[in-house]
């Protein structure tokens, strides 16, 4: 059982058997604005008032510190133990005092991941949302798969660095292979507001939903400095981000904004992209930053009560003038369009309102169709290779949609769709688009890039409740070999105590508290050992034939019970 749970610890899927060819692409173009964008992330501590300092430019997102008066507060800890242990130094060039406390404005990768540098080797109390793990969780341990291969072609972490100019919120998402992955639990959580006293220093954390729902917001009212998290940066957000993401609640955005407003702040310390001082730029700012999101809500809904689809708002909607041309609402990050497509999908999911999208034709059949229009499949390709000569690079795309049904092992059909990738990708100024792009072009063109996998510290592992493990093993069961199957094994904890059931019945399993009679066999281990097992630090057999699991019952039968399973 290896089910990994690291949020981008997964490879872009196994390497293709197809040989690079014999002469490398021409080097890659990028739009000017994306290289002036750059300077947003170049490498800095900014001091923002005498305690307060952002490192900006250090990885995809800000680190904060805050200096009390005998201990440091730290907000954000960076995506990886490497990047944060930099931060780090740079603090420490400032002050030698101990951090006294950590605070994640929300779940993400690149806010979590390096927190365990900044604990030192000691125990920190970590604030966050009462929900902030439950969100970790889902993502890395039911969806981390998908999650993780669409996130590493958006953020470009497979792209030299002439494919990567910069990540739009940042300069780049700093994983590899050789990158430690060492999130802390929170410690100390809560629901809607919190007053702290940390080193002398009162702090108010107030839940803001907007990026994610567990967004929370940072107010220091002595220094009058707000930290808003993500719900603000430089660019236009992420209503939607393209490497997937639950429905994002933008009216709850709208709403966090306004509270924001009301604070009057004279600092704004983003974590991501560059702090604002002044109560009147940040005020202006936050009304700016606010309206175009309730505009692209507010028109997408106008638009979709006529009864237009996302297709028609996605292409017709744009900002009034004045916020289209706002420094901070260039879509370098979020676009309108894809934020039109999610918020009709909030309110009435994935049926467009058009029957023909009932039962639409299997991409097969659509291919065959399409080529007969064409006049057969030879001149299909041949139009499609047209389009591209003409320029029609996002035409050309679509069609080697249906050529590559077609025309299975045809050397021309990926040269064709690699082609159109990179022209699309080398005229995109948004960097999530580029980056899908050009990654996709590198896949087709040179076959999928090599696994790996992030180190994982013993300690992060023995920090995550077992049930995180044994919850995730649902999706992974192979229905299809199950439909006729009811059968159950156990779960027996010696260290913790604890009991599961884990049952199959015609397709469906299902994890439940405490052990039922009847089952095939149980395993009896210690949860440690389970959880080195199945984030694949161990390895099942070998430990089996030594001292730390044992199984009662039927041995052949728990085997071939846990055979259902998917690996990962």
């Amino acid at each position: 059982m290896r089910y990994l749970f690291l949020l981008l610890a997964a490879a872009l899927l196994a390497a293709c058997d197809k040989p690079p060819p014999a002469s490398a692409p021409a080097a890659l173009t990028s739009p000017e604005g994306l290289h002036a964008h750059s300077a947003l992330f170049e490498r800095e501590v900014i001091r923002v008032t005498e305690r307060v300092h952002v490192a900006v430019g250090f990885g995809l997102a800000n680190s904060i510190m805050i200096e009390g008066d005998d201990g440091l507060i730290i907000i954000d800890t960076m995506e990886s133990v490497e990047a944060a242990t930099e931060v780090l130094t740079a603090f420490r060039a400032l002050s030698d005092k101990p951090v006294a406390a950590i605070i994640y404005t929300h779940n993400h990768a690149d806010h979590v991941f390096g927190a365990a540098a900044f604990a030192e080797g000691g125990e920190v109390p970590v604030y966050a949302h009462d929900t902030t793990a439950f969100h970790i969780n889902q993502v890395v341990n039911i969806v981390q798969p998908i999650i993780s291969t669409r996130s590493m072609r958006m953020f470009g972490n497979h792209l030299d660095d002439a494919g990567l100019v910069n990540a739009g919120i940042g300069k780049a998402l700093r994983l590899s292979p050789q990158s430690t992955l060492h999130a802390l639990p929170p410690t100390r959580t809560f629901a809607d507001r919190l007053t702290v006293n940390v080193a002398g220093i009162e702090l108010e954390l107030i839940h803001a939903p907007g990026e994610t729902d567990d967004q929370i917001l940072v107010w220091f009212p002595e220094e009058q400095v707000l930290f808003p998290g993500d719900n603000i940066y430089q660019a236009f957000p992420n209503l939607y981000t393209i490497r997937g993401t639950p429905h994002r609640d933008v009216t709850r955005w709208v709403n966090s904004l306004d509270l924001m407003r009301s604070l009057g702040a004279e600092y704004l310390v983003p974590s991501h992209t560059r702090p604002v001082a002044g109560a009147t730029a940040i005020q202006a700012l936050l009304t700016d930053y606010r309206d175009a999101i309730s505009f692209v809500h507010d028109q997408t809904v106008r638009l979709m009560n006529h009864g237009l689809t996302p297709d028609q708002i996605s292409t017709q909607l744009t900002l009034p003038p004045h916020l289209a041309e706002h420094p901070w609402l260039q879509e370098y990050y979020g676009t309108v369009a894809w934020s039109a497509r999610a918020i009709f999908n909030g309110y009435l999911g994935w049926f467009d309102g058009n029957p023909a999208m009932l039962r639409p034709l299997p991409a097969d059949d659509r291919a065959r169709a399409m080529a007969h229009l064409a006049g057969g499949t030879e001149a299909l390709l041949a139009q499609a290779q047209q389009a591209l000569e003409e320029g029609a690079a996002q035409w050309a795309l679509e069609l080697s949609d249906h050529l590559t049904a077609l025309l299975p092992g045809h050397e021309a059909v990926p040269q064709l769709r690699s082609q159109a990738l990179q022209v699309l990708g080398e005229a995109e100024s948004n960097p999530n688009a580029r980056h899908y792009y050009l990654t996709e072009a590198a896949e087709v063109r040179d076959g999928l890039v090599p696994a790996f996998r992030m180190r994982t510290p013993t300690a992060f592992l023995a920090s995550l409740p077992i049930e995180n493990y044994l919850d995730a093993m649902p999706i992974l069961l192979k229905a299809e070999e199950t439909l006729e199957n009811t059968e159950h094994i156990g779960f027996r904890f010696t260290d913790s105590g604890k009991s599961f059931t884990l049952a199959i019945r015609r397709g469906v399993a299902a994890l439940t508290p405490g052990e039922t009679k009847g089952a095939i066999g149980t395993l009896v281990t210690t949860e440690q050992t389970w959880k080195d097992i199945a984030a694949g630090e161990r390895n099942f057999l070998l430990t089996l034939a030594g001292a730390d699991l044992a199984i009662e019952g039927s041995r052949t039968g728990l085997l071939r019970f846990l055979g259902y399973f998917e690996r990962r």
